[in-house]
């Protein structure tokens, strides 16, 4: 590198005002020692010499300390003012964000106009945001581009393909406020106002989904226990449609993972579903619906890395692998459907599921390079 271009690198300037005090300290300490060391010639006019030396000695000593001083003020200053404008457009950035996005979201609808102001929004959080702050925006951003783009898009969204009732967009919804809220913490680190506490936040998302949850009219129910929502799903039914094998094996998976996982989970009884949930993320769907039509006892449960994303190997229990729909929507899940036996295979890949949830595992995006063969849609 050029001794000049480095000699004026901003990057550098700490160092230059540590080798120049060093340099200064070693070059003055050398000849204030040779001034007190040197024998000077019996002349009458070697003391004025002497004396004047060692002020000019001190002289450009003070200057160059002076300097020094003045510099470091400089950089101080200059720090302080690029500190406080970055301070001032992040703080500015987050305000706008929550005015902005939250406003865009509020209908459960992301339109095209909108999508285009959010990817604004990326590009300025990109530009002053710490990486971690990025990160957290990148997460909640890529759930809420899954946000449905019309009032039809919504309804196809609600509804499964057999036009039952979904509640994935309440997951979708319920996701999207989880991440925003660790979205707001990474900010306000940013902002060195200091982050909240996992507990408090922890709390905060949960109290958030129960407003969600009463506020918001997703066309989903819930049923008090097990046994009401069993009635309503053989209730539904035709007659004979769910038979006595398949409720006795949906009852044997519901009791295993009662019985497993006891205090750490949740449960939402959901038309044809019981949702099973660890720290208000679902991990586990157990349904139950006619063979005919439908496939019978299966589990949602979340693609794991382990097997890149395929679908694991059991043997045994009498179905076969789905993906969760017939699109890139919840790439995350895959089904396995019309379970005729309860095998211990399966339950390790439930464990497994639960695991990667509670653990906060990667899991598959639509993003991911090999989506469309991970997937299968329109294979058997």
């Amino acid at each position: 590198m050029d001794f000049k271009t480095w000699w004026y690198d901003a990057k550098s300037t700490k160092w230059q005002i540590l080798i120049g005090t060093i340099l200064i300290t070693v070059i003055f300490i050398g000849c204030f020692t040779y001034l007190e060391t040197y024998q000077f010639e019996d002349w009458k006019y070697s003391a004025f010499i002497k004396s004047m030396i060692g002020i000019l000695m001190g002289t450009v000593a003070l200057g160059v300390i002076t300097g020094i001083i003045i510099i470091f003020q400089s950089l101080v200053a200059m720090d302080r003012e690029k500190n406080q404008k970055i301070f001032d457009e992040r703080l500015q950035l987050y305000k706008e964000f929550s005015k902005q996005t939250m406003g865009f979201i509020a209908d459960d609808i992301l339109e095209v106009e909108e999508r285009e102001k959010l990817k604004v929004i990326e590009k300025e959080i990109l530009m002053i945001a710490s990486s971690e702050t990025y990160e957290a925006w990148a997460d909640l951003y890529l759930e809420i581009k899954k946000l449905p783009s019309s009032k039809n898009e919504k309804e196809e969204l609600i509804k499964t393909n057999d036009n039952k009732p979904s509640d994935e967009l309440e997951e979708l919804v319920l996701d999207i406020s989880d991440k925003s809220f660790d979205f707001v913490n990474s900010c306000r680190m940013d902002l060195e106002i200091g982050s909240i506490s996992k507990d408090i936040v922890k709390a905060s998302k949960a109290e958030n989904r129960k407003e969600i949850r009463k506020t918001k009219k997703f066309t989903v129910n819930d049923f008090k226990n097990y046994d009401v929502w069993l009635a309503q799903r053989i209730q539904n039914e035709k007659k004979d449609a769910i038979t006595k094998e398949q409720q006795k094996i949906h009852k044997s998976i519901y009791d295993y993972v009662n019985s497993e996982f006891s205090n750490q989970i949740s449960l939402n009884y959901r038309f044809h579903t019981v949702a099973v949930r660890v720290d208000g993320k679902k991990f586990l769907n157990i349904s139950l619906r006619p063979e005919s039509g439908g496939y019978g006892v299966s589990l949602y449960l979340l693609r794991s890395d382990i097997h890149n994303y395929q679908y694991p190997k059991i043997s045994d229990f009498g179905g076969g692998f789905k993906p969760a729909r017939n699109s890139k929507r919840g790439c995350e899940y895959y089904q396995i459907v019309q379970i005729k036996n309860f095998t211990e295979e399966i339950a390790q890949q439930i464990k497994l599921s639960f695991k990667m949830r509670r653990d906060k595992k990667t899991l598959l995006k639509e993003s991911h390079p090999n989506i469309d063969s991970i997937l299968q849609i329109g294979t058997s």
